[in-house]
């Protein structure tokens, strides 16, 4: 019963922390139809600049956090409007691939400031652990995972609730009129980028909680949120997040049952799957093609 109640305690826990990516690439999808590969990147951003922040421990956890995601969002935001914006008003297509090649160069950044071994974040949150049923639960995992919870709320709040969030709508379901509608789609979309990846550094803060700063295992979980978007769907914020849960349920199914050397091959396999059969995924919204 104990390896049960500890195998669901990590699925949420990752689940979570893909879901919060997953859901920073399905707001940026909606407002501006890229699928940007960089999030993985954000992620890695964030996760260092926290470090940094937190190395010599002079930052409180609550300010680190909100100055990494700001500084982070503005980055990301600025990004988009000085290298993205004028390919992505001719072609999203071409925006997409573009963002392998910020990753990389983000990637490189990284690795030329620290390296490319992990680093130990010092102890942020406390080393205390619970039980809950037969389960042990770090203080960290319950921090990362109430991170997720509040930044995908505070994202669907936006979506729903705000001028900004209407304009985003607008953009996603007809771009060319809500120009006409005095809408600005660069402004969308850059806001877009902002909180995408605002979203992503919360990510890479929420993994490094519960073990080392690691380059390689930050972005492969920005990999790895891929299949979690296509499951939820790709212009749903709190689909993705869903999607993020139900991949990493599925993913400690696996790694029990058959072992860990499955776990890409069933994630992946399941991701194209649902291209195939059910492209909008679980909870993406159908749209009508006029032939």
């Amino acid at each position: 019963m104990s390896v049960v109640a500890q195998a669901v305690e990590g699925s949420v826990v990752t689940g979570s922390i893909y879901g919060l990516v997953g859901s920073g690439f399905a707001l940026l999808f909606r407002a501006s139809k890229v699928l940007s590969f960089a999030q993985g990147g954000f992620m890695l951003l964030g996760a260092f600049i926290f470090y940094s922040l937190e190395q010599h421990g002079t930052w409180p956890f609550l300010p680190a956090v909100l100055l990494t995601s700001a500084v982070v969002a503005a980055f990301s935001g600025l990004v988009y409007l000085v290298v993205f914006a004028r390919v992505a008003a001719r072609e999203a297509f071409a925006t997409s691939v573009a963002t392998i090649g910020l990753l990389g160069v983000l990637q490189a950044a990284v690795s030329i400031k620290y390296g490319t071994a992990p680093l130990t974040l010092p102890n942020v949150v406390s080393e205390r652990s619970f039980r809950f049923l037969s389960a042990v639960v770090p203080t960290a995992d319950i921090v990362a995972v109430a991170i997720a919870a509040v930044a995908v709320g505070v994202l669907v709040v936006v979506l729903r609730y705000t001028p900004l969030g209407l304009r985003m709508t607008a953009v996603a379901d007809n771009a060319s009129l809500s120009v006409h509608l005095g809408v600005s789609a660069a402004r969308v979309a850059a806001a877009a980028w902002a909180l995408a990846g605002g979203a992503a550094a919360l990510a890479g803060i929420a993994f490094s909680l519960g073990s080392a700063v690691d380059p390689i295992g930050v972005t492969n979980v920005g990999l790895l949120a891929f299949p979690a978007i296509i499951l939820g769907g790709l212009d749903s914020v709190g689909g993705a997040f869903l999607g993020g849960l139900l991949l990493a349920g599925l993913q400690n199914a696996v790694q029990v049952t058959i072992g860990s050397g499955w776990l890409d091959l069933v994630s992946f396999t399941l991701m194209l799957g649902f291209l195939y059969f059910r492209p909008n995924g679980l909870f993406g919204k159908a749209e009508a093609v006029r032939l």
